[in-house]
């Protein structure tokens, strides 16, 4: 099964999310399919991707374009058999809740307030949204999509509540979260400690991650999509941001692999949060830099780690790191050398605030 669309079908297609208010740019977030991606997986559980996989777009095909039932390790990705007809047309139905500002607020946001929201969406490549692999006989050529909407629920308090707004609040605050992504490259063959370094200057990080995809046409289906343990179990991670180093003493591979997963958890929010699941198998979180992934079994090693200063979610605000002032590093050691070339991706999950001036209806973004 190699021929198909991988990540989140539903979100793969989406290379970059921007969110304007009153035509600023009040978000950015590159690679937005390959947060989404994570976000999906470690969010959801096997049992809630598997009740949504038809908005989601999880999905095994024959040749014919006969739909099969997936079973619980096959909830990633759209995947057709390798001997799919060229020339054949695949049409499908997708819808998921959207991770944004917007959706991240903690309250409503006054839209009586505001002269115009306007939501980009930047369309990724053929090419980075289907398998990798070389073997496959044949590639997706072209896709498109048609009756895209953006729904939200919209409430009308009336005339009376928004001068009652406007009068007790001359600047009107929300809380918010969003994210930001950028990029460093591994050499394939690479041994020793790596120190890739990534500039993103904020008030507040909340949390940090490490996404580490492949390059290997004959190893990685998936692309930024797999997330490999780049050490093979054979070294450790870290993160350093000004003087403190995240965790403390560094997560090995060799030692404390299980608890690279708890502290995945934390990074979440808690590792009693009951509201995050997770669907990553032991093979997927497992798998080394030589690891051969397919559409639907994809490599899950994702590092992460909890930056702040006090977890107590809604009730606490810019309790995270200020990366404003250093950038930050993410410390690898690798014992084992890389089975091929990787694009490890820093994932930041930010505090951010809205700040609306209710006489200007001026919207200014504190991050």
């Amino acid at each position: 099964m190699g021929l198909g669309v991988v990540g989140s079908p539903i979100f793969t297609p989406i290379a970059r999310l921007e969110t304007f208010i009153n035509s600023t740019s009040v978000e950015q977030i590159n690679n937005f399919n390959v947060v989404a991606n994570m976000l999906t997986n470690l969010k959801l559980g096997v049992s809630e991707k598997y009740g949504r996989q038809g908005g989601y777009g999880y999905e095994i095909s024959t040749s014919a374009g006969v739909q099969s039932i997936p079973n619980l390790e096959q909830l990633d990705g759209f995947s057709t058999t390798t001997a799919t007809t060229a020339g054949q047309t695949f049409t499908r139905w997708y819808s998921a809740p959207l991770y944004s500002i917007l959706s991240g607020a903690e309250k409503l946001i006054p839209l009586f307030l505001l002269n115009n929201i306007r939501l980009q969406f930047s369309l990724d490549t053929v090419s980075n949204i289907q398998s990798n692999l070389t073997a496959n006989n044949t590639t997706i050529t072209d896709f498109s999509i048609s009756n895209f909407e953006v729904v939200y629920n919209c409430v009308d308090m009336g005339a009376e509540v928004e001068r009652q707004i406007i009068m007790e609040n001359p600047k009107l605050r929300i809380k918010s979260q969003s994210y930001f992504t950028g990029m460093q490259n591994l050499a394939s063959g690479y041994s020793g400690t790596a120190n890739l370094v990534y500039n993103a200057r904020y008030a507040s990080v909340k949390s940090a991650f490490l996404i580490m995809g492949g390059t290997s046409t004959s190893l990685s289906a998936n692309k930024n999509f797999d997330s490999y343990d780049i050490t093979s179990g054979n070294g450790d991670y870290q993160l350093s941001i000004g003087q403190n180093l995240y965790p403390q003493k560094a997560l090995s591979t060799v030692n404390s692999r299980s608890s690279i997963l708890n502290e995945l958890f934390r990074a979440m929010g808690s590792i009693f949060d009951k509201n995050t699941s997770m669907s990553i198998n032991s093979l997927e979180y497992n798998a080394p830099s030589n690891f051969a992934t397919s559409i639907t079994q994809p490599a899950k090693f994702i590092f992460g780690v909890n930056t702040q200063k006090l977890s107590v979610p809604l009730k606490a605000f810019f309790t995270g790191v200020s990366t404003q002032n250093s950038p930050i590093t993410a410390i690898v050691n690798i014992g084992t050398a890389t089975g091929q070339a990787h694009n490890i991706m820093l994932v930041l999950n930010y505090d951010s605030i809205m700040e609306i001036d209710s006489s200007t209806k001026q919207c200014v973004l504190i991050q």
